[in-house]
C-alpha cells in the first residue's frame, strides 16, 4: 500500500456514532484496503506502518503433517493385508487417507499461503483506531475508540519467559490478548496505553490537540512513545512520518462457500474408493489364503471350503481345490479303517465325494420298515439313536472338519426325517415278524440321485430284543466300515 495518510479528521459521525466493540470476519470479507493494509503491515512486520506488530507462532500446520502421515499410515497398518470384504475396507482407507490427506494438504496450503494475498496469517497488529487479530483465514476486530487502559502480565515457567497476557478495557468490556514476544508485548502495551492517554485528551484532558490527531498521526506518536518511551518533541514530526492510511474496516466481499472444495473432496473420495477397491480384491484374496494355510491342519477344510463358495475368491481357487482333496485322502487313508473291505471302500467314496461338494454335510437315513408285534410304537426312538450314533462315531472317526451327518427333513413336518427319500447312506431294517431276526439293507451313493457304488444286506439272529438288535446293526456297520470308531474328546470344564 503506497497510499500515505491523510491528515483531515475522520467524519464527526463516524467518530461519535454506535460501533460494534468486537468482530469476526473472514479475510475474504473485507474491504480492500483493509486487505492491503493488514498484508503490508504482515509483510513488513509493522515497519511503516502506523501501529505496533506482533507474529504469532502457529504449530498447527506441523502438527497437521504429523498427525496426517500418522493417520494414513496408521489406516494401512490396520487395514492391510486387506481381509474384511472390499467395500468395508475400501471405506475404511478412503476415510482415513482423506482425513489424513486433507490434514497434510491444509498445512501445505497454510505454508503456500503465509506469504500470499489470500490469507491473512497469524499475527496481532494494533494501530491506534483498531486491533486486528489474524487467524489464518480470519480477523478479528476490536474497536479501541472507548479503549480506557491495557495491562499487561508476563508468564513464566521454572524461570523461562512463556509468553505475555495483555488485558484491555474496551468501554465496559475486557479483552485479553496473549503475545509470544517479550519486547512486542511490552511495546503494544505502551502504545495503547499511549492511544488511551492521548484519546482521553492528555493529562488533564484538555489537550484538543492531541484528543484530534488523526489515526495514522495517533499511531505515529504512540509507536515512538513505546520505541523511545519519550513523547516527539514536535508533534509535527510523527505527522511528518511516512505511513500509510489507517482505514475503516468494513465487509464487502462474500466468504467463500466451499462448493467447489466439497465436490473436488467428493470426486477424490470416489476416486480413491474405487481404487482401493480394486487394489483390495486381489490382495484380500491372497491374504485370507494366507491365513488358510496358517491355520492347523484341523482347521484347514472348513476355511478352504468357504474360501471355495466365495465367488469373490478366485486367485487361489485350483490351490484351495487340491489341498481339500488332500486334507479328503488324508482322512480317508488314516481314520477308515473298516473290517469289510467292500463296505470301507464304499463308506470313503460317500466321504471323498464331498470333496467336491458345495457343504461337507452327508446325507443318512435311518428307516425301520417294520416293527416286531407289540414294537410298532418304538420305531421312532429307534430310528432316532441309530441315525445319532452312526452320526456321532462315523463323525468323530472321520473328522468333523471332513463330514457332517445330517438326516433329511421332511417338508411336511421339518422336525422329523423324511423316510421317502434315499440318503448318500441308507440304511433300513425291518424285524421278521416269525423269528425277531433283524435284516438290513445299507446302501452307499456318492449323491442322493446317484445308483448305490455298494449294497450290502445283512442280518441281527432272533432272540436280541429290538432296541439291542439295532444297536448291534450300528455297532456292527461301524467296525465294517471305519473299524474301531474315536472317541470324541471331553469338553474342557467350565470355569466357575
Amino acid at each position: 500500500m503506497s497510499e500515505k495518510y491523510r491528515p483531515e479528521q475522520l467524519d464527526d459521525e463516524v467518530r461519535g456514532g454506535r460501533r460494534a466493540t468486537f468482530e469476526t470476519y473472514q479475510f475474504e470479507e473485507l474491504d480492500g484496503e483493509t486487505r492491503e493494509y493488514l498484508l503490508y503491515a504482515r509483510d513488513k512486520k509493522g515497519k511503516g506502518a502506523p501501529g505496533v506488530f506482533a507474529a504469532q507462532p502457529n504449530y498447527l500446520p506441523v502438527v497437521g503433517v504429523a498427525l496426517g502421515f500418522a493417520v494414513m499410515i496408521a489406516t494401512l497398518f490396520l487395514t492391510f493385508p486387506p481381509t474384511s470384504h472390499p467395500v468395508r475396507e475400501a471405506m475404511l482407507q478412503t476415510a482415513g487417507f482423506l482425513l489424513g490427506g486433507w490434514m497434510v494438504i491444509a498445512a501445505l496450503r497454510v505454508w503456500a499461503g503465509s506469504k500470499s494475498g489470500s490469507y491473512a496469517g497469524h499475527f496481532i497488529y494494533t494501530d491506534a483506531e483498531f486491533l486486528y487479530e489474524a487467524k489464518g483465514g480470519t480477523v478479528e476486530v476490536t474497536d479501541l475508540y472507548e479503549l480506557r487502559d491495557a495491562k499487561a502480565v508476563a508468564n513464566f515457567n521454572e524461570g523461562k519467559y512463556q509468553n505475555t497476557d495483555i488485558t484491555l478495557k474496551v468501554g465496559k468490556s475486557r479483552k485479553t490478548i496473549q503475545v509470544s514476544e517479550e519486547e512486542r508485548a511490552r511495546r503494544m502495551t505502551v502504545f495503547l496505553n499511549t492511544v488511551s492517554y492521548m484519546r482521553d485528551g492528555g493529562e488533564d484532558g484538555n489537550d484538543d490537540e492531541l484528543r484530534n490527531m488523526p489515526p495514522e498521526a495517533m499511531g505515529a506518536v504512540a509507536k515512538q512513545v513505546a520505541r523511545t518511551g519519550e513523547f516527539p518533541r514536535r508533534l509535527s514530526d510523527a505527522e511528518d512520518a511516512d505511513l500509510v492510511r489507517v482505514p475503516q474496516p468494513k465487509r464487502e466481499g462474500r466468504r467463500s462457500t466451499g462448493v467447489l472444495a466439497l465436490l473436488a473432496t467428493i470426486v477424490i473420495g470416489a476416486v480413491m474408493f474405487l481404487g482401493f477397491r480394486m487394489i483390495d480384491a486381489p490382495l484380500r484374496d491372497h491374504a485370507i489364503f494366507n491365513q488358510i494355510r496358517a491355520l492347523p491342519a484341523k482347521d484347514q477344510p472348513v476355511a478352504l471350503r468357504l474360501y471355495l463358495t466365495n465367488p469373490e475368491f478366485s486367485r487361489h481357487r485350483d490351490e484351495a481345490q487340491k489341498l481339500l482333496e488332500v486334507h479328503y485322502e488324508k482322512g480317508v487313508a488314516a481314520n477308515v479303517m473298516g473290517t469289510d473291505p467292500q463296505l470301507k471302500q464304499a463308506f470313503a467314496d460317500v466321504i471323498l465325494a464331498l470333496k467336491t461338494k458345495p457343504q461337507a454335510v452327508a446325507s443318512l437315513v435311518a428307516v425301520e420298515d417294520g416293527a416286531m408285534p407289540g414294537q410298532d410304537s418304538g420305531s421312532g426312538p429307534r430310528e432316532k439313536a441309530v441315525q445319532e450314533k452312526l452320526a456321532d462315531k462315523w463323525g468323530a472317526t472321520v473328522g468333523d472338519e471332513l463330514v457332517v451327518f445330517a438326516a433329511l427333513a421332511d417338508p411336511d413336518n421339518p422336525d422329523r426325517m423324511d423316510k421317502t427319500v434315499k440318503g448318500m447312506i441308507d440304511l433300513r431294517w425291518k424285524f421278521n415278524p416269525d423269528n425277531g431276526e433283524l435284516r438290513y439293507t445299507i446302501e452307499f451313493r456318492k449323491s442322493p440321485d446317484e445308483a448305490p457304488v455298494a449294497t450290502r444286506i445283512g442280518t441281527i439272529p432272533a432272540g436280541t430284543p429290538p432296541d439291542q438288535a439295532v444297536q448291534a446293526m450300528a455297532d456292527k456297520l461301524l467296525e465294517q466300515t471305519v473299524g474301531t470308531p474315536r472317541m470324541r474328546p471331553a469338553p474342557p470344564p467350565e470355569d466357575f
